[in-house]
Protein backbone atom coordinates (compact mmCIF):
# COMPACT_ATOMS: atom_id res chain seq x y z
CA UNK A 1 0.00 0.00 0.00
CA UNK A 2 1.32 3.43 -0.93
CA UNK A 3 1.35 5.74 2.13
CA UNK A 4 -0.60 9.01 1.93
CA UNK A 5 1.07 12.38 2.07
CA UNK A 6 2.47 13.57 5.37
CA UNK A 7 0.54 16.35 7.11
CA UNK A 8 3.09 18.93 6.03
CA UNK A 9 3.27 17.76 2.41
CA UNK A 10 2.13 20.01 -0.51
CA UNK A 11 -0.84 17.71 -1.17
CA UNK A 12 -2.23 18.40 2.30
CA UNK A 13 -1.33 22.09 2.31
CA UNK A 14 -3.48 22.59 -0.83
CA UNK A 15 -6.61 22.04 1.27
CA UNK A 16 -7.46 25.34 2.92
CA UNK A 17 -9.31 25.40 6.25
CA UNK A 18 -12.44 26.48 4.38
CA UNK A 19 -12.11 23.56 1.94
CA UNK A 20 -11.58 21.12 4.81
CA UNK A 21 -14.64 22.47 6.59
CA UNK A 22 -16.63 22.20 3.38
CA UNK A 23 -15.62 18.55 3.03
CA UNK A 24 -16.70 17.82 6.59
CA UNK A 25 -20.04 19.58 6.08
CA UNK A 26 -20.64 17.73 2.82
CA UNK A 27 -19.92 14.41 4.51
CA UNK A 28 -22.25 15.24 7.39
CA UNK A 29 -24.93 16.40 4.96
CA UNK A 30 -24.65 13.20 2.94
CA UNK A 31 -24.94 11.13 6.11
CA UNK A 32 -28.04 13.02 7.20
CA UNK A 33 -29.46 12.61 3.71
CA UNK A 34 -28.95 8.85 3.83
CA UNK A 35 -30.47 8.59 7.30
CA UNK A 36 -33.41 10.86 6.52
CA UNK A 37 -34.63 9.16 3.38
CA UNK A 38 -35.79 6.03 5.19
CA UNK A 39 -37.43 2.90 3.80
CA UNK A 40 -36.47 0.68 0.87
CA UNK A 41 -39.06 1.37 -1.83
CA UNK A 42 -37.08 3.92 -3.84
CA UNK A 43 -36.49 1.47 -6.71
CA UNK A 44 -40.14 0.40 -7.00
CA UNK A 45 -42.19 2.34 -9.55
CA UNK A 46 -45.91 3.03 -8.97
CA UNK A 47 -48.34 0.57 -10.55
CA UNK A 48 -50.77 3.28 -11.63
CA UNK A 49 -52.59 6.44 -10.61
CA UNK A 50 -55.98 6.81 -8.98
CA UNK A 51 -58.26 9.81 -9.29
CA UNK A 52 -58.37 12.31 -6.43
CA UNK A 53 -61.44 11.91 -4.18
CA UNK A 54 -63.14 15.09 -5.40
CA UNK A 55 -63.31 13.75 -8.97
CA UNK A 56 -66.14 11.36 -7.97
CA UNK A 57 -69.15 13.17 -9.40
CA UNK A 58 -72.04 14.03 -7.12
CA UNK A 59 -75.52 12.68 -7.83
CA UNK A 60 -77.36 14.86 -10.32
CA UNK A 61 -74.15 16.45 -11.52
CA UNK A 62 -74.67 18.59 -14.61
CA UNK A 63 -72.65 21.13 -16.49
CA UNK A 64 -75.15 22.47 -19.00
CA UNK A 65 -75.79 25.98 -17.62
CA UNK A 66 -72.83 28.41 -17.56
CA UNK A 67 -71.70 29.37 -14.07
CA UNK A 68 -69.25 32.05 -13.00
CA UNK A 69 -68.75 33.68 -9.58
CA UNK A 70 -66.00 35.62 -7.85
CA UNK A 71 -65.05 36.68 -4.35
CA UNK A 72 -62.21 36.98 -1.87
CA UNK A 73 -60.51 34.38 0.31
CA UNK A 74 -58.67 36.92 2.47
CA UNK A 75 -60.40 40.00 3.91
CA UNK A 76 -59.19 43.52 3.02
CA UNK A 77 -56.09 44.60 4.97
CA UNK A 78 -55.87 41.26 6.76
CA UNK A 79 -52.10 41.43 6.21
CA UNK A 80 -50.17 44.02 4.17
CA UNK A 81 -49.01 41.26 1.79
CA UNK A 82 -50.61 37.94 0.82
CA UNK A 83 -49.17 35.40 -1.60
CA UNK A 84 -48.81 31.78 -2.66
CA UNK A 85 -52.24 30.23 -2.15
CA UNK A 86 -53.02 26.52 -2.41
CA UNK A 87 -56.53 25.14 -2.65
CA UNK A 88 -58.12 21.72 -2.11
CA UNK A 89 -61.55 20.11 -1.94
CA UNK A 90 -62.07 18.29 1.36
CA UNK A 91 -63.73 14.85 1.58
CA UNK A 92 -67.02 16.33 2.85
CA UNK A 93 -67.07 18.94 0.08
CA UNK A 94 -65.76 22.11 1.78
CA UNK A 95 -62.98 24.07 0.09
CA UNK A 96 -59.87 24.82 2.13
CA UNK A 97 -57.27 27.39 1.09
CA UNK A 98 -53.85 28.13 2.56
CA UNK A 99 -51.49 31.04 1.85
CA UNK A 100 -48.81 33.07 3.54
CA UNK A 101 -49.21 36.66 4.64
CA UNK A 102 -47.29 39.30 6.55
CA UNK A 103 -45.55 42.62 6.08
CA UNK A 104 -43.79 41.35 2.92
CA UNK A 105 -42.65 38.14 1.25
CA UNK A 106 -39.86 36.65 3.32
CA UNK A 107 -40.58 38.79 6.38
CA UNK A 108 -40.03 37.29 9.82
CA UNK A 109 -43.67 38.06 10.67
CA UNK A 110 -45.06 35.96 7.80
CA UNK A 111 -47.49 33.22 8.84
CA UNK A 112 -49.53 30.55 7.07
CA UNK A 113 -53.27 31.14 7.13
CA UNK A 114 -56.22 28.95 6.16
CA UNK A 115 -59.80 29.78 5.29
CA UNK A 116 -62.71 27.43 4.61
CA UNK A 117 -65.62 27.74 2.17
CA UNK A 118 -68.37 25.45 3.49
CA UNK A 119 -70.22 23.35 0.93
CA UNK A 120 -73.43 24.11 2.81
CA UNK A 121 -73.19 27.78 1.83
CA UNK A 122 -71.94 31.09 3.14
CA UNK A 123 -68.66 32.83 2.46
CA UNK A 124 -65.06 32.14 3.27
CA UNK A 125 -64.43 31.89 7.00
CA UNK A 126 -62.20 34.29 8.93
CA UNK A 127 -58.56 33.35 8.27
CA UNK A 128 -56.97 31.17 10.92
CA UNK A 129 -53.24 31.30 11.58
CA UNK A 130 -51.86 27.77 11.16
CA UNK A 131 -48.09 28.23 11.35
CA UNK A 132 -45.56 31.00 11.91
CA UNK A 133 -41.83 30.87 12.49
CA UNK A 134 -42.22 30.65 16.28
CA UNK A 135 -44.55 27.66 16.04
CA UNK A 136 -42.25 26.07 13.44
CA UNK A 137 -39.25 26.53 15.76
CA UNK A 138 -41.11 24.84 18.61
CA UNK A 139 -42.34 21.90 16.51
CA UNK A 140 -39.10 21.38 14.56
CA UNK A 141 -36.71 22.20 17.43
CA UNK A 142 -34.48 24.37 15.26
CA UNK A 143 -34.02 28.05 14.39
CA UNK A 144 -36.54 29.22 11.77
CA UNK A 145 -36.19 32.61 10.06
CA UNK A 146 -39.38 32.47 8.03
CA UNK A 147 -42.05 30.25 6.49
CA UNK A 148 -43.30 30.27 2.91
CA UNK A 149 -45.07 28.22 0.24
CA UNK A 150 -47.48 25.56 1.46
CA UNK A 151 -49.75 23.02 -0.24
CA UNK A 152 -52.84 21.26 1.12
CA UNK A 153 -54.28 18.01 -0.21
CA UNK A 154 -56.44 15.13 1.08
CA UNK A 155 -55.27 11.63 0.23
CA UNK A 156 -57.71 8.93 -0.97
CA UNK A 157 -58.21 7.74 2.64
CA UNK A 158 -59.39 11.22 3.66
CA UNK A 159 -56.27 12.23 5.59
CA UNK A 160 -55.38 15.89 4.96
CA UNK A 161 -51.73 16.81 4.37
CA UNK A 162 -49.91 20.11 4.70
CA UNK A 163 -46.42 20.43 3.24
CA UNK A 164 -44.77 23.79 3.86
CA UNK A 165 -41.46 25.60 3.37
CA UNK A 166 -39.31 26.86 6.22
CA UNK A 167 -36.00 28.71 6.05
CA UNK A 168 -33.30 28.56 8.70
CA UNK A 169 -30.49 30.26 6.78
CA UNK A 170 -30.36 32.58 3.75
CA UNK A 171 -33.23 33.11 1.34
CA UNK A 172 -35.63 30.70 -0.37
CA UNK A 173 -32.73 28.67 -1.74
CA UNK A 174 -31.87 27.81 1.88
CA UNK A 175 -35.24 26.22 2.53
CA UNK A 176 -36.44 22.83 3.77
CA UNK A 177 -39.79 21.05 3.59
CA UNK A 178 -41.96 20.00 6.50
CA UNK A 179 -45.07 17.81 6.79
CA UNK A 180 -48.15 17.90 9.01
CA UNK A 181 -51.31 15.78 8.78
CA UNK A 182 -54.88 16.19 9.95
CA UNK A 183 -57.55 13.53 10.54
CA UNK A 184 -60.36 16.09 10.95
CA UNK A 185 -60.12 18.11 7.72
CA UNK A 186 -57.70 20.71 9.05
CA UNK A 187 -59.23 21.53 12.41
CA UNK A 188 -56.30 20.00 14.30
CA UNK A 189 -52.84 19.00 13.08
CA UNK A 190 -50.03 16.64 13.98
CA UNK A 191 -46.67 18.22 14.90
CA UNK A 192 -44.41 19.18 12.00
CA UNK A 193 -41.85 16.70 10.68
CA UNK A 194 -38.85 18.02 8.77
CA UNK A 195 -37.90 16.13 5.59
CA UNK A 196 -34.29 15.47 4.58
CA UNK A 197 -34.21 15.62 0.78
CA UNK A 198 -30.86 17.05 -0.31
CA UNK A 199 -27.35 15.87 0.63
CA UNK A 200 -25.69 19.20 1.50
CA UNK A 201 -27.15 20.38 4.83
CA UNK A 202 -30.64 19.61 3.49
CA UNK A 203 -30.93 23.02 1.83
CA UNK A 204 -33.09 24.18 -1.07
CA UNK A 205 -36.23 22.04 -1.17
CA UNK A 206 -39.41 23.88 -2.07
CA UNK A 207 -42.99 23.00 -2.98
CA UNK A 208 -45.74 24.71 -4.93
CA UNK A 209 -48.32 22.38 -6.53
CA UNK A 210 -50.62 19.46 -5.74
CA UNK A 211 -49.67 15.76 -6.00
CA UNK A 212 -50.75 12.61 -7.81
CA UNK A 213 -51.88 9.48 -5.96
CA UNK A 214 -50.45 6.04 -6.80
CA UNK A 215 -52.58 2.93 -6.51
CA UNK A 216 -50.13 1.44 -3.98
CA UNK A 217 -50.92 4.28 -1.55
CA UNK A 218 -47.91 6.50 -2.21
CA UNK A 219 -48.29 10.21 -2.90
CA UNK A 220 -46.22 11.74 -5.71
CA UNK A 221 -45.64 15.37 -4.77
CA UNK A 222 -43.86 17.66 -7.28
CA UNK A 223 -41.12 19.69 -5.58
CA UNK A 224 -38.05 21.57 -6.78
CA UNK A 225 -34.50 22.64 -5.97
CA UNK A 226 -33.20 26.21 -6.33
CA UNK A 227 -29.68 26.51 -4.89
CA UNK A 228 -27.09 26.91 -7.70
CA UNK A 229 -28.66 24.38 -10.09
CA UNK A 230 -32.43 24.71 -10.50
CA UNK A 231 -34.45 21.61 -11.34
CA UNK A 232 -37.68 19.76 -10.48
CA UNK A 233 -37.96 16.66 -8.32
CA UNK A 234 -40.61 14.09 -7.41
CA UNK A 235 -41.10 13.47 -3.71
CA UNK A 236 -42.78 10.12 -2.99
CA UNK A 237 -44.53 10.07 0.38
CA UNK A 238 -45.71 6.81 1.95
CA UNK A 239 -48.49 7.22 4.54
CA UNK A 240 -48.41 4.93 7.55
CA UNK A 241 -51.30 3.03 9.09
CA UNK A 242 -51.37 5.54 11.96
CA UNK A 243 -52.02 8.50 9.63
CA UNK A 244 -48.45 9.79 9.87
CA UNK A 245 -45.63 9.76 7.34
CA UNK A 246 -44.00 6.32 7.25
CA UNK A 247 -41.44 6.76 4.48
CA UNK A 248 -40.34 9.18 1.80
CA UNK A 249 -37.99 9.30 -1.17
CA UNK A 250 -37.03 12.05 -3.58
CA UNK A 251 -36.07 11.56 -7.23
CA UNK A 252 -34.29 14.19 -9.33
CA UNK A 253 -35.63 14.71 -12.84
CA UNK A 254 -32.88 14.90 -15.49
CA UNK A 255 -33.28 16.87 -18.70
CA UNK A 256 -35.10 19.78 -17.07
CA UNK A 257 -32.40 22.17 -15.85
CA UNK A 258 -33.54 25.74 -15.18
CA UNK A 259 -37.18 24.68 -14.74
CA UNK A 260 -38.99 24.78 -11.39
CA UNK A 261 -42.40 24.58 -9.71
CA UNK A 262 -43.70 21.52 -11.57
CA UNK A 263 -47.49 21.17 -11.89
CA UNK A 264 -48.86 17.67 -12.55
CA UNK A 265 -51.90 16.75 -14.65
CA UNK A 266 -52.80 13.02 -14.77
CA UNK A 267 -53.93 11.99 -18.28
CA UNK A 268 -54.90 8.39 -17.46
CA UNK A 269 -53.82 5.58 -15.14
CA UNK A 270 -50.19 5.69 -16.33
CA UNK A 271 -49.53 8.96 -18.15
CA UNK A 272 -48.91 12.27 -16.42
CA UNK A 273 -48.26 15.71 -17.86
CA UNK A 274 -45.87 18.10 -16.10
CA UNK A 275 -45.95 21.87 -16.68
CA UNK A 276 -42.90 23.88 -15.64
CA UNK A 277 -42.00 27.47 -14.79
CA UNK A 278 -39.03 28.74 -16.80
CA UNK A 279 -36.24 30.55 -14.95
CA UNK A 280 -33.97 30.66 -18.01
CA UNK A 281 -33.68 33.47 -20.55
CA UNK A 282 -36.10 31.65 -22.89
CA UNK A 283 -39.16 32.58 -20.80
CA UNK A 284 -41.34 29.78 -22.23
CA UNK A 285 -43.62 27.41 -20.36
CA UNK A 286 -42.23 23.88 -20.65
CA UNK A 287 -43.83 20.45 -20.62
CA UNK A 288 -42.66 16.93 -19.78
CA UNK A 289 -44.52 13.61 -19.93
CA UNK A 290 -44.33 10.45 -17.82
CA UNK A 291 -45.51 7.13 -19.22
CA UNK A 292 -45.08 5.22 -15.94
CA UNK A 293 -47.26 7.02 -13.38
CA UNK A 294 -44.77 9.79 -12.61
CA UNK A 295 -41.67 7.66 -12.04
CA UNK A 296 -39.59 8.67 -15.09
CA UNK A 297 -40.02 11.70 -17.32
CA UNK A 298 -39.19 12.82 -20.84
CA UNK A 299 -36.85 15.74 -21.46
CA UNK A 300 -38.81 18.97 -21.21
CA UNK A 301 -39.90 20.82 -24.34
CA UNK A 302 -41.49 24.24 -24.61
CA UNK A 303 -45.23 24.54 -25.17
CA UNK A 304 -45.10 27.66 -27.32
CA UNK A 305 -46.77 29.62 -24.51
CA UNK A 306 -44.83 32.40 -22.77
CA UNK A 307 -43.82 32.26 -19.13
CA UNK A 308 -42.46 35.31 -17.26
CA UNK A 309 -40.66 33.17 -14.63
CA UNK A 310 -44.01 32.63 -12.91
CA UNK A 311 -46.06 29.76 -11.48
CA UNK A 312 -48.60 27.84 -13.56
CA UNK A 313 -51.21 25.24 -12.67
CA UNK A 314 -53.23 22.69 -14.62
CA UNK A 315 -56.26 20.43 -14.31
CA UNK A 316 -57.69 17.57 -16.38
CA UNK A 317 -61.34 18.26 -17.12
CA UNK A 318 -63.89 15.45 -17.04
CA UNK A 319 -64.22 15.53 -20.83
CA UNK A 320 -60.49 14.78 -21.13
CA UNK A 321 -59.26 18.26 -22.03
CA UNK A 322 -56.51 19.99 -20.06
CA UNK A 323 -57.13 23.40 -18.51
CA UNK A 324 -54.22 25.61 -17.46
CA UNK A 325 -53.99 29.03 -15.83
CA UNK A 326 -50.88 31.13 -16.39
CA UNK A 327 -49.44 34.60 -17.10
CA UNK A 328 -49.54 35.14 -20.85
CA UNK A 329 -46.41 37.30 -21.06
CA UNK A 330 -42.66 36.85 -21.15
CA UNK A 331 -41.64 39.64 -18.76
CA UNK A 332 -44.53 40.54 -16.44
CA UNK A 333 -47.35 39.12 -14.32
CA UNK A 334 -49.90 41.79 -15.21
CA UNK A 335 -52.42 39.35 -16.68
CA UNK A 336 -53.82 35.96 -15.73
CA UNK A 337 -55.28 33.80 -18.51
CA UNK A 338 -56.83 30.39 -19.11
CA UNK A 339 -55.94 28.04 -21.96
CA UNK A 340 -57.27 24.62 -23.00
CA UNK A 341 -55.69 21.69 -24.84
CA UNK A 342 -57.73 18.97 -26.55
CA UNK A 343 -54.68 16.94 -27.61
CA UNK A 344 -52.91 16.30 -24.29
CA UNK A 345 -50.76 19.42 -24.37
CA UNK A 346 -49.55 19.36 -27.97
CA UNK A 347 -51.46 22.54 -28.85
CA UNK A 348 -53.32 25.13 -26.79
CA UNK A 349 -56.39 27.28 -27.39
CA UNK A 350 -56.46 30.59 -25.56
CA UNK A 351 -59.33 31.08 -23.13
CA UNK A 352 -60.69 33.88 -20.96
CA UNK A 353 -58.47 36.57 -19.48
CA UNK A 354 -59.20 36.48 -15.75
CA UNK A 355 -57.21 39.61 -14.84
CA UNK A 356 -55.30 42.24 -16.82
CA UNK A 357 -54.04 45.57 -15.47
CA UNK A 358 -50.75 47.18 -16.54
CA UNK A 359 -48.06 47.30 -13.85
CA UNK A 360 -50.05 45.15 -11.41
CA UNK A 361 -49.40 41.54 -10.40
CA UNK A 362 -51.74 38.52 -10.62
CA UNK A 363 -49.81 35.36 -9.88
CA UNK A 364 -49.42 31.95 -8.24
CA UNK A 365 -52.72 30.45 -9.42
CA UNK A 366 -54.05 27.13 -8.18
CA UNK A 367 -56.94 25.06 -9.56
CA UNK A 368 -59.33 22.52 -8.02
CA UNK A 369 -62.57 20.88 -9.16
CA UNK A 370 -65.41 19.97 -6.81
CA UNK A 371 -67.93 17.14 -7.05
CA UNK A 372 -70.47 19.41 -8.72
CA UNK A 373 -68.07 19.91 -11.62
CA UNK A 374 -67.27 23.50 -10.68
CA UNK A 375 -63.71 24.64 -11.15
CA UNK A 376 -62.21 26.82 -8.44
CA UNK A 377 -59.26 29.15 -8.91
CA UNK A 378 -57.41 31.12 -6.25
CA UNK A 379 -54.51 33.46 -6.93
CA UNK A 380 -52.46 36.35 -5.60
CA UNK A 381 -54.18 39.66 -6.32
CA UNK A 382 -51.65 42.51 -6.47
CA UNK A 383 -49.70 40.95 -3.58
CA UNK A 384 -52.43 42.30 -1.31
CA UNK A 385 -55.14 39.62 -1.15
CA UNK A 386 -56.07 36.11 -2.24
CA UNK A 387 -58.88 36.09 -4.81
CA UNK A 388 -61.29 33.26 -5.62
CA UNK A 389 -63.26 32.66 -8.82
CA UNK A 390 -65.37 29.64 -9.75
CA UNK A 391 -66.79 28.56 -13.10
CA UNK A 392 -67.85 25.46 -14.97
CA UNK A 393 -67.03 23.95 -18.36
CA UNK A 394 -70.09 25.55 -19.96
CA UNK A 395 -68.81 29.00 -18.96
CA UNK A 396 -65.29 28.07 -20.04
CA UNK A 397 -66.49 27.13 -23.53
CA UNK A 398 -68.54 30.32 -23.74
CA UNK A 399 -65.41 32.36 -23.02
CA UNK A 400 -63.17 30.67 -25.57
CA UNK A 401 -61.88 33.76 -27.39
CA UNK A 402 -58.40 35.00 -26.54
CA UNK A 403 -59.50 38.53 -25.72
CA UNK A 404 -62.68 37.69 -23.85
CA UNK A 405 -62.60 39.08 -20.33
CA UNK A 406 -64.08 37.58 -17.20
CA UNK A 407 -65.20 41.12 -16.29
CA UNK A 408 -64.20 41.06 -12.64
CA UNK A 409 -64.88 44.33 -10.78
Amino acid sequence: MTPGPAPSSPACRRLSPRARLGGVLLALGAAAFALGRGGSRESVAPTGIQAPPAMVAAAGWTDAVPHFAHGWVSPPAHTPSAHGSSLCVLPRGDLLAIWYGGSREGGSDVALYTSRLPVAGGGWTTPRMEMDRVMAQQELDRVIKKVGNAVLFPDPRGLLWMVYVSVSVGGWSGSALNVRTSADEGRTWSPSERLTLNPFLNLSSLVRNKPIFARDGRIGLPVYHEMAAKFPQMLWLTPGADGRLADYRVRNLPGQAGLIQPALVPLDENRVLMLLRDRSADRLMHLSVSQDAGWTWSDARHTGLPNPDAAVDGLRLRDGRILIVYNHASRSRENLRLAVSSDQGRTWRAGAVIEETPWEEYSYPTLAEDRQGRIHLTYTWRRERIRHVSFNVAWLDQRSLAKDRANLP
